[in-house]
């Protein structure tokens, strides 16, 4: 059985303040923010998934943009060419049929085989692949011509969990060119005792794909500049939903007192593919101040023991300024951790900043991250997106004083 992407996943301008005034932001922090910032989440969370070059992901960039004009930007777009990994992906166990996601461009042609290299790997923190890479170059190093892995996400000193869990690749990396495949650990012993198939045909298209500019203000000041990726493996609901919802409302606020830019991506799940080609090719102007908005913003879990949604503690800030003052007890007020390091697209902007440009940064991960399971209902709550947008526009004010 073959599975198309759409049904393998149902199931699952500037003119304003000086630099280095201080802002005074006129932000709603009533009790209906949250549930605004929710009706926001929902919306992005309409579709099954947000792939980079997929008609979901397209749509997603059309819906961002009508937000963006709703309030009162002036938008455009900025394109870029990549090549997208056109597939279809058949697993089963014991002619059961398997929902799974191939690693992208790890391999193309058709082929199909009922003895696959069959390995578990676990991702810790639903991202860190040094045990899928030493399972590559096992199953490279095999006579075997395809590859499944069973993926577990591992967070801190809790037991694996088994599930679908995407991985981030970037087009232009040399990749293994062994077909391979990711199913949910929840498998193991259907695979580990019945017979196994798996199939798959697989070919790198030359395509293009844009990021979405949303601009206020008149066209004279540097903007402060608000950033956050638009696309993701599955719905992504608390890994990118709560960080756009948030990133929206932020822009509306901060545009009513200084000139602000929006800058959503495409291709983050690509290795932040679309940022990396924007700041290569110049923005064209100077932010005053850039604000990164990345994964799991407002993402929470229900912590052993709990039975109420909080935030989950993985959720990470980081500056070049000092993590202190204002800016600091702004971050608790959120549970963010403070970091040295930046995380994400951050990175890809730390080297084209100017050292005296502020850049603050959000990102982290949580149970649910990458999976078809991050859904509005299980990810996030109004009362944790209007704790989080409150504690966030405190940090940027903090940083732009």
């Amino acid at each position: 059985m073959t599975l198309n992407r759409r049904a393998l996943l149902a199931t699952a301008g500037a003119g304003g303040l000086m630099a280095g005034s201080s802002a005074v932001v006129r932000a709603q922090t009533g009790p209906t923010i949250g549930a605004a910032l929710y009706q926001l989440v929902t919306g992005y969370s309409q579709w099954p998934h947000h792939r980079t070059g997929t008609s979901e992901g397209r749509e997603t960039v059309d819906w961002f943009e009508a937000q963006l004009r709703e309030r009162g930007a002036t938008t455009s777009r900025w394109s870029y060419g990549y090549d997208r990994y056109d597939w279809r992906v058949s697993v089963t166990a014991d002619g059961r049929p398997i929902d799974g996601l191939p690693l992208f461009y790890e391999g193309v042609g058709e082929l199909a085989t009922d003895a696959p290299f069959v390995r578990p790997v676990t991702l810790t923190n639903n991202f860190d692949t040094s045990d899928l890479e030493q399972a590559l170059a096992e199953a490279k190093g095999s006579d075997l011509r395809l590859a499944v892995f069973l993926t577990f996400g591992r967070f801190g000193n809790l037991p694996p969990r088994p599930a679908l869990i995407g991985v981030n690749v970037d087009p232009d990396k040399p990749s293994s060119g062994l077909p391979t495949v990711l199913v949910s650990g929840v498998h193991l012993d259907a695979m580990a005792s019945g017979t196994v198939t798996a199939a798959i045909s697989a070919k790198r298209v030359a395509d293009r794909s844009q990021n979405v500019i949303g601009r206020w203000g008149s066209g004279d000041g540097a903007p402060l500049v608000i950033t956050t990726p638009l696309t993701g493996w599955f719905t992504c609901a608390g890994e990118r939903g709560t960080g756009i919802a948030v990133a929206l409302e932020l822009a509306r606020a901060f545009a009513a007192e200084m000139p602000v830019a929006v800058i959503a991506t495409t291709g983050h799940e690509l290795e932040n593919y679309g940022i990396r080609q924007q700041l290569k090719a110049g923005l064209g102007f100077a932010p005053r101040a850039v604000i990164h908005i990345g994964a799991s913003l407002a993402a929470g879990w229900f912590a052993p023991g709990s039975s109420a949604l909080q935030l989950f503690p993985g959720r990470l800030a980081s500056a070049n300024r000092p993590l202190e003052g204002d800016l600091l007890a702004a971050l608790k007020a959120a549970s963010f951790q403070p970091v040295p390091r930046f995380f994400g697209e951050a990175k890809e902007w730390t080297a084209h900043l100017p050292e005296a440009t502020p850049l603050l940064s959000f990102a982290g991960s949580f149970p649910l991250f990458h999976t078809p399971q991050d859904t509005p209902e299980a990810a996030t709550s109004p009362a944790l997106l209007q704790t989080v947008f409150v504690a966030v526009r405190d940090a940027v004010k903090a940083v732009l004083v």
